[in-house]
């Protein structure tokens, strides 16, 4: 059954994206999504509303223009057939797996930067760059975290690399050497 919903994720996906690109109207349909699907997440018992059958169709549709009034059409054209399809609870699988091809064919990498102490905007900048040059991606989308039990250092993860310089991974590897 997952993989049926899988496939299903997939080729939404994949028709947004090429429906972004058609349009080429990237920036308005990312932003409206992002909003739209912060809604839904924010409002579980929205999409509960929406995939059971206890409001008539008419009703479920009012709702869907109200929820995406302004929005650029590939979104509310989105919401519409996932929910004439009764696949509206998969409506936040398809944004995430939207903005990971969107991503990838993008060349852009998503990481999530940790330093010890917070960083200035001059260092998130270098530190931006280094993954860069490291992940061989066009663009960095960097988040920026601080956690105190790096001790001092950085580590800095993507989907499918991390590069730890943090001191506390260099302590745990030393102990590990010692002991054995």
């Amino acid at each position: 059954m997952a993989n049926k919903k899988e496939k299903v994720v997939e080729q939404y996906a994949e028709a947004l994206l090429a429906y972004g690109s058609d349009q080429d109207s990237f920036d308005s349909l990312l932003a409206d999504l992002k909003v739209v699907n912060d809604v839904v997440t924010k409002n579980p018992k929205l999409t509960a509303l929406l995939s059971a059958q206890t409001i008539s169709e008419e009703d479920q549709v009012s709702l869907l223009d109200t929820l995406t009034k302004g929005a650029n059409q590939g979104v509310v054209n989105l919401t519409k057939i996932l929910l004439s399809h009764h696949h509206f609870a998969l409506f936040g699988a398809v944004v995430n797996r939207f903005f990971d091809l969107y991503q990838e064919r993008q060349g852009i990498e998503s990481v999530v930067i940790t330093s010890a102490v917070a960083v200035d905007d001059s260092q998130k900048e270098r530190l931006a760059q280094a993954f860069q040059k490291q992940s061989g991606a066009k663009k960095v989308e960097a988040t920026y975290t601080v956690d105190p039990e790096l001790i001092a250092g950085v580590s800095m993860q993507s989907k499918s690399i991390l590069i730890d310089g943090s001191l506390k991974t260099k302590i745990a590897k030393l102990k590990a050497e010692l002991l054995g």
